[in-house]
C-alpha cells in the first residue's frame, strides 16, 4: 500500500510541476530567445509554398502569380526601410508566396507534350540520352524523338524504352542515334488514390511516354553533333556506362552489381532477391549513393593529400597544407557526384561536404543545422519537385536528426573524451556509432515508413555490423579502384572489394531472414505526412525546452494507420484488377481477395505492380484465393474461402457488410446486377440504367478519374450505411500532368473496345 501510495504522490507532483511549467510558459519569450535560430526555418517556410502548389487541387496561372509575388516583394522591402520589425512580420508570408511560385515557374519550364493513350507497336527515333543496365535487360532515356504516325507537336521530349534481354555492353551508348519498333503509354497515374505518382515525377523529367521495344534496336549515323551542354551530359553518361561495365567485367553477379551501386550509382543489374534482402535488413540506404559515400569519399581524400604534404617538413611548415586538402577533396567529391549520376541525396549530400570544406578554408565551424538549412534551400530554389522525393525527405531527415542529437550532446561528450584512456575512447567510439546509427535510421525510417509502408526492425544491429565494413574495407578499394583505372589495373583493388561486398551481401541476407525483420504498417493518410516532417523540424531546430513538443505530431502520425479505416473495394483504371475485403479475418487482421493475382492463399505479396502496391499500402493483410469458375463443373459456381465471394463465367458477387456488389465480366451478365446490385463496377461502358445500384462505375468512369478506392461505413447495408468513394483525379486536382479527359468517343485518348489494358509493369516501371 506505501508503494502504491508513493507512485501516485510521485505521478500528482509530476502533474503538477507540468501544468505549471505550461501555465508559466509564454511563446512570445520562447520564440525571442531562440532568434539565432530562426534562419533554420528558411527553407522549412520555402518548402511549405511549394508544397502548397503540389496539393492545392488548381494550377495558378503564371502572370498574376508573378505580379502578386512582385508587388508583395517590394511592399515589404518599402516597410522594412522604415519599421525593419515589417521584415520579420511579412518575410514568412513572402516565403510561402516564393515557394508556391517558384513550383509553378518549374512546372512550366519543363512542360513537354505527353502521349494521351497507350500506342501500338510503333517505329520510333531517337538520341540515346542515359543507357541504363538491368537485372533483365537495358532502360534507354531518348530525346530529339520521332514517332510514326504522330505530329511533331504531339511528339514528347523524352521516352523511356527497356529493352528486354540486352546486355549493356551489346547495347546503345548514350549520344547514339536509334531506331526501334517500342509499345509506348503514357507515363501511369496512382495504382490508387493516395499512391506514388509517377505522372508527376515522370513530368519534371520530361518523359512524355514509357515503354518497351518490341524487336532489335538499329544505330544510325548521327546527323546533327551535340551542343556543348549536350556533348559535356553525354560523356557523362557514356563515362558512366564505361566504368560500370569495367566493374562488371571484374566482379560477376551480385558482387559486381552492388560495386557498381556504390562507386558509379548504377542499380539496375542488383537481383531482386539481393535489393530485397538490403531493403528488409535496413542496409537498403547503402546502396544509394549519398552521405556516408560523400563523407567518406572526401574525408579519405582529405586525409591522404594532407598526410601525404605533411611528410614534407617545408611543405608543412610553409604552405596551408589543410586547405589544399579540403580543396582536392572538394573536387574528389565533385566528381564522384557526377560519374554517380546526380541523384537528389547525392547533391544534397555534395552541397553539405561543400559547405563543410569550405568552412574549413574560412576557419568556420565544418557542420552545423545552418549549412544544412543553407543546402535545402539551394535545392528547393533549383529544384522545388524534390521536395517530394523520399530520397530527399529521408536524406535531410536523418541529417538534421544526426546534427541536432550531437549539438544536444556536445558539452557531454566534451567532458567523457577529456582523461579518457584508450579503453574509454574505444567505448566512445561505439556509442557513437550505436547511437548515430540509431538517429539516422529514426531520421529516415519514419519518412520510408511514410513512403513504402514498412520498416526494418533489426537496422540497427545491421548498420552496427556493416559500418565499420563500408567505412574501413568496401569504399577504400573503391577509391583505390578509380585510382587504379587508368592504369587498367583496377582488379588488383576491385577484387578485395568484392570480398568486402560478399561479405555484406551476406549480412543482408541473413538479418533479413530474421523472423519479424519487417515490419509492415498500412498506410498513413497524407497530414499525417506534414505531421511528422513538423514534429521533427520543430524537435531539431529548437534548443529550449518546448522542442519536445514535436514529438506530439510524430506520435500522432505514427498511430494514424490504426485509425484510418482501409478501403473495402479498390478497382484499378482498366477495371481489370481488383482488391475485396474478405469477411472472415485472420490472427494478423483483415483479409483480402485479389483478382488477376496469384491463386495461392497466404501472407507473400501478389504478383503485379497495381496488386502489391495495393498489398503494402493495405499493411501486408492476409490473402484468399480468389474463386475460379474454369475449375469448377460447367455451369457451375466457385465461391471464396469465407463465402462471400462468388463467381462464375459472366463475373462475380460480393456481399460486405450488408452491400451486394456486382463484378460483372460479359455485358451479358449486366442486366441481372442491374436488377440486383447495390454496386456494379464494370470494365466495360454501362449503356443502361441500373435501377437497383446506388453507384455505377463503367469504363468511362475508370478512363476519367483513374484507380477508385470504396469504404463502406457501417453494418446494415445501404439503408443504414455510408458509402465514401475516392478516386485518383478526386485528389490530383488539376495539374499540368495529368492525361486530358473526356467523353468524347472521337477522341485520340479515348478507350476503344477492345484495348489491350495498360498494365505498370507491362511498361517497365518500377515501384517508387
Amino acid at each position: 500500500m506505501a508503494l502504491a501510495s508513493g507512485w501516485r504522490t510521485e505521478a500528482w507532483l509530476w502533474l503538477c510541476q507540468a501544468a505549471a511549467a505550461l501555465a508559466a510558459f509564454r511563446p512570445a519569450e520562447a520564440l525571442l530567445a531562440e532568434r539565432e535560430r530562426w534562419f533554420l526555418w528558411l527553407p522549412v517556410l520555402l518548402g511549405s509554398g511549394i508544397a502548397g502548389y503540389f496539393v492545392l487541387p488548381f494550377t495558378p496561372t503564371l502572370a498574376p502569380l508573378r505580379i502578386v509575388c512582385g508587388l508583395f516583394a517590394m511592399a515589404l522591402a518599402g516597410l522594412a526601410w522604415r519599421r525593419p520589425v515589417w521584415a520579420v512580420a511579412g518575410l514568412p508570408l513572402l516565403l510561402l508566396l516564393s515557394g508556391y511560385w517558384l513550383a509553378a515557374e518549374r512546372s512550366a519550364d519543363v512542360a513537354a507534350p505527353v502521349l494521351q493513350r497507350r500506342l501500338p507497336a510503333s517505329l520510333i527515333e531517337g538520341r540515346v540520352l542515359l543507357a541504363e543496365p538491368r537485372d533483365n535487360g537495358l532502360r534507354l532515356t531518348l530525346d530529339r524523338a520521332w514517332i510514326d504516325r504522330l505530329e511533331p507537336a504531339a511528339t514528347p521530349a523524352r521516352l523511356r524504352v527497356t529493352l528486354r534481354g540486352v546486355a549493356d555492353m551489346a547495347g546503345p551508348k548514350p549520344g547514339d542515334q536509334v531506331r526501334l519498333r517500342a509499345v509506348l503509354g503514357p507515363p501511369p497515374g496512382p495504382s490508387l488514390p493516395g499512391g506514388f505518382d509517377f505522372a508527376r515525377s515522370a513530368w519534371f523529367q520530361r518523359i512524355g511516354g514509357i515503354g518497351y521495344a518490341t524487336g532489335l534496336v538499329e544505330i544510325l549515323p548521327q546527323l546533327q553533333a551535340p551542343g556543348w551542354g549536350d556533348a559535356w551530359r553525354l560523356w557523362l553518361a557514356y563515362t558512366q556506362q564505361a566504368l560500370t561495365a569495367r566493374i562488371l567485367a571484374t566482379l560477376d553477379g551480385a558482387d559486381g552489381a552492388i560495386a557498381a551501386a556504390l562507386m558509379t550509382g548504377v542499380r539496375g543489374p542488383i537481383p531482386e532477391t539481393v535489393d530485397e534482402a538490403f531493403r528488409d535488413s535496413g542496409l537498403a540506404h547503402i546502396l544509394s549513393i549519398s552521405g556516408l559515400h560523400l563523407v567518406l569519399v572526401s574525408g579519405i581524400l582529405f586525409a591522404v593529400i594532407r598526410g601525404l604534404l605533411a611528410l614534407s617538413p617545408y611543405l608543412a611548415l610553409h604552405w596551408p597544407i589543410k586547405k589544399i586538402a579540403a580543396c582536392a577533396a572538394l573536387l574528389g567529391a565533385a566528381a564522384y557526384m557526377l560519374i554517380s549520376g546526380s541523384a537528389l541525396p547525392t547533391q544534397r549530400a555534395f552541397l553539405m561536404v561543400a559547405l563543410a570544406l569550405g568552412a574549413i578554408l574560412l576557419d568556420r565551424r565544418a557542420l552545423s543545422l545552418r549549412s544544412l538549412a543553407l543546402a535545402a534551400l539551394l535545392l528547393l530554389v533549383l529544384a522545388p519537385e524534390s521536395l517530394l522525393d523520399a530520397g530527399f525527405q529521408m536524406s535531410f531527415g536523418a541529417v538534421a536528426a544526426l546534427i541536432a542529437a550531437y549539438e544536444a550532446l556536445e558539452q557531454p561528450l566534451a567532458r567523457w573524451r577529456s582523461h579518457a584512456g584508450p579503453g574509454r575512447m574505444a567505448l566512445l567510439w561505439l556509442g557513437g556509432v550505436l547511437l548515430s546509427s540509431f538517429v539516422a535510421g529514426l531520421g529516415s525510417g519514419l519518412f520510408a515508413a511514410w513512403h513504402f509502408n514498412r520498416f526494418a526492425d533489426y537496422a540497427l544491429i545491421a548498420n552496427l555490423i556493416a559500418s565499420p565494413l563500408v567505412s574501413f574495407w568496401i569504399m577504400p578499394l573503391a577509391m583505390l579502384g578509380f585510382a587504379l583505372m587508368p592504369f587498367g589495373q583496377e582488379a588488383l583493388a576491385l577484387v578485395p572489394m568484392g570480398w568486402g561486398v560478399e561479405a555484406l551481401i551476406a549480412l543482408a541476407l541473413w538479418v533479413a531472414g530474421w523472423p519479424g525483420a519487417v515490419a509492415t504498417i498500412p498506410a498513413m493518410p497524407d497530414w499525417s505526412l506534414a505531421a511528422l516532417a513538423f514534429g521533427g523540424l520543430w524537435l531539431c531546430l529548437w534548443r529550449l525546452p518546448w522542442r519536445w513538443l514535436g514529438v506530439l505530431p510524430i506520435l500522432a502520425a505514427l498511430a494514424s494507420p490504426w485509425f484510418t479505416p482501409l478501403p473495402d473495394l479498390i478497382i484499378n483504371q482498366e477495371g481489370r484488377r481488383i482488391a475485396l475485403r474478405a469477411t472472415a479475418t485472420d490472427a494478423g487482421g483483415d483479409r483480402y481477395y485479389f483478382s488477376a493475382t496469384s491463386n495461392n492463399a497466404g501472407n507473400g505479396a501478389p504478383r503485379g505492380f497495381d496488386a502489391e502496391s495495393w498489398w503494402r499500402r493495405l499493411g501486408a493483410p492476409g490473402l484468399l484465393p480468389w474463386p475460379n469458375p474454369s475449375r469448377q463443373a460447367a455451369g457451375g459456381f466457385a465461391t471464396g474461402a469465407d463465402g462471400s465471394l462468388r463467381c462464375d463465367a459472366d463475373g462475380c458477387t460480393a456481399r460486405l457488410k450488408g452491400w451486394l456488389i456486382a463484378l460483372p465480366r460479359r455485358e451479358a451478365a449486366l442486366a441481372e446486377d442491374c436488377r440486383t446490385a447495390d454496386i456494379v463496377v464494370a470494365p466495360f461502358p454501362v449503356r443502361r440504367r441500373c435501377p437497383a445500384a446506388r453507384l455505377v462505375i463503367d469504363r468511362f468512369d475508370l478512363w476519367r478519374h483513374g484507380a477508385y478506392a470504396l469504404y463502406l461505413h457501417g453494418e446494415g447495408g445501404p439503408s443504414f450505411s455510408r458509402l465514401e468513394v475516392q478516386h485518383v483525379a478526386g485528389q490530383r486536382g488539376a495539374k499540368p500532368w495529368l492525361p486530358q479527359r473526356g467523353h468524347a468517343l472521337n477522341s485520340n485518348s479515348a478507350p476503344q473496345r477492345g484495348e489491350t489494358p495498360t498494365l505498370m509493369d507491362d511498361l517497365g516501371v518500377e515501384a517508387p
